[in-house]
């Protein structure tokens, strides 16, 4: 099934496809005995889509050393796009999020992650690419899809974890993706497997 209609907020089929590729590259790198951590699962993929869009800003990556904090108007103007993209998506897979709940504070992130964001980006972002390139998206096209794989992973999830903990984890994950310099390219990636094979706690 897939994770958005053609037409949903301007979302084509090929960021459609893209999204269900993140998803696969996601549950295949961080997947364990046929579980995944929901938070470090969550938190993965915001940092990739946030991370993808801060490589669409043609900002300089390769001066500061990776894990500094790069701040700029790009990623407060475009940042908010990708949570209003989880926020549609769970609103059109029918999955409540109570509003007082919502926030930045650790409490309401559930447990911490089990990658760090450069952690999860050195395992993640090479995959990342590989799917912007075979999908042929824009990088913030590439972002935006990411954001709905997000979607997708806090709507698995949000059964054991709760809507809006996932919704924290993944809009502080964009944060960290698109304020913060990604690790160097260069790290040999999984490859992901030909079938679903996952569950989500």
């Amino acid at each position: 099934m897939p994770l958005a209609q053609g037409g949903f907020l301007r979302i084509t089929e090929d960021q459609n496809r893209a999204a269900g590729d993140f998803v696969e590259l996601i549950a295949s790198a961080l997947g364990t005995g046929r579980a995944i951590h929901p938070e470090t699962a969550i938190a993965s993929a915001a940092r990739v889509s946030g991370s993808l869009l801060l490589r669409s800003f043609e900002l300089d990556l390769e001066t500061p050393e990776p894990g500094t904090v790069l701040l700029s108007n790009e990623a407060n103007e475009k940042g908010p796009v990708l949570v209003g993209l989880l926020a549609s998506f769970l609103e059109r897979n029918q999955i409540q999020v109570d509003p007082t709940k919502l926030g930045g504070a650790p409490e309401q992130r559930g447990q911490a992650p089990n990658l760090d964001a450069q952690g999860s980006l050195a395992l993640l972002q090479e995959g990342a690419l590989q799917i912007v390139a075979r999908h042929s998206l824009s990088l913030q096209q590439a972002a935006e899809a990411a954001a709905l794989a997000t979607g997708f992973i806090v709507k698995e999830c949000a059964p054991s974890i709760g809507a809006e903990t996932g919704f924290n984890i993944a809009a502080f994950g964009f944060i960290e993706g698109s304020k913060s310099v990604p690790p160097r390219l260069g790290k040999p990636i999984r490859e992901s497997p030909a079938k679903p094979w996952y569950r989500f706690w």
